[in-house]
């Protein structure tokens, strides 16, 4: 049994629904303080939870390590593959930003609000390009969406992953270790690549030893009553997760090793637990597959131009649910625009093109 494709975008599925709940319910400034209801949760409890939910980044990254170091393995065999790799996979990664980008611009002209965040003259252009790559959080440049800042992180780990794989083949664990500790020995500041470099590396050892695949194998092969015993170590090693990685100091002081373990343990608990169940299964996989354009056009409802919409129901589950369906509908109807534009068509041509300049074919 293999972590296959499926079970990664299972996993995204799950991702993205951890990540609305952050955004949404992160504390009263979020909704506004309009009158909302968590019943039968005091609100505190939601707050504390939807802080914990920070590690849907974590699960991202963890699955992009996972997921481009098993490409590595079954398919990159020479630096001109590797190069071909790196270039699929990043205009991969950037298309599907750059259509939304596009989209959401025109739409919002009628706002202003192109003005309000680049500013007027020639500048202004620099920064709607440099947001238009992906790079504005990197740069230190005005962002038109906030969650747009991990096109960012993404765009460096395409960048560096030539010689993240290099390391891990040469000194396999060790990487992993020197990636935790590296930051307080050199006391380095937590920047989002220090942060979450030591989870991408996971993702990648995980990938290149087969980890989640042989957990999994060896807990099908346990019985009833040990299978039962595991699913209760692991609900109470969750719940000592969550209390240390919201620990003010503990938490704080190393933030980069808990939202390293903390998304790695959350993936492994699905992958156990919860992913045969069919039916909750196929919902989390269609999730999943639109999981990309979710977390990059929801915020644009949550905290941008419906805000007052989107909490307007009392309940928070409705208001979550509404925010969910409206992401799930508008992803859908961007993939439809794609396809009636021939969107994949378009960016096809233009890599055999660059394969052509880059002398690739």
């Amino acid at each position: 049994m293999k972590f296959s494709k499926e079970d990664t975008l299972f996993m995204k599925g799950l991702a993205i629904l951890i990540m609305f709940f952050h955004h949404s319910f992160l504390g009263p400034d979020r909704w506004m303080n309009l009158p909302i209801t968590f019943f039968p949760f005091e609100k505190e409890a939601v707050v504390y939870l939807a802080g914990f939910f920070k590690i849907c980044v974590g699960m991202f990254v963890f699955l992009t390590g996972y997921g481009m170091m098993t490409s590595a393995s079954n398919k990159i065999k020479t630096k001109l593959d590797m190069k071909k790799y790196l270039i699929n996979r990043y205009t991969s990664l950037m298309s599907g930003f750059v259509f939304i980008f596009i989209a959401v611009q025109v739409l919002a002209i009628p706002t202003g609000y192109f003005q309000e965040v680049y500013g007027k003259g020639a500048l202004s252009v620099c920064y709607f390009f440099i947001d238009a790559i992906g790079l504005s959080h990197l740069l230190g440049t005005p962002v038109f969406c906030p969650t747009w800042w991990y096109m960012s992180l993404a765009t460096i780990f395409v960048i560096v992953f030539p010689i993240f794989v290099k390391m891990l083949r040469e000194y396999d664990i060790l990487v992993l270790f020197i990636s935790f500790l590296l930051p307080f020995a050199l006391k380095l500041p937590m920047t989002d690549f220090i942060r979450w470099m030591p989870c991408y590396f996971l993702g990648m050892y995980c990938a290149e030893h087969d980890i989640l695949a042989k957990i999994k194998n060896g807990y099908n092969n346990q019985k009833s009553g040990k299978k039962l015993m595991l699913f209760a170590l692991a609900a109470i090693g969750l719940l000592g997760i969550i209390k240390l990685r919201q620990h003010p100091f503990i938490g704080a002081k190393f933030i980069n090793i808990w939202d390293c373990l903390a998304p790695a343990f959350v993936i492994l608990i699905g992958y156990l637990f919860i992913v045969n169940f069919k039916g909750l299964k196929q919902v989390l996989v269609f999730l999943g597959k639109h999981s990309m354009n979710m977390f990059l056009i929801h915020t644009l409802f949550r905290g941008m131009f419906f805000q007052k919409f989107i909490y307007s129901f009392y309940y928070a589950w409705l208001d979550y649910a509404v925010l969910l369906a409206v992401s799930l509908v508008s992803s859908m109807l961007i993939e439809l625009l794609k396809r009636i534009v021939r969107f994949d068509k378009v960016i096809n041509k233009l890599k055999s093109r660059l394969y052509i300049k880059l002398g690739m074919n």
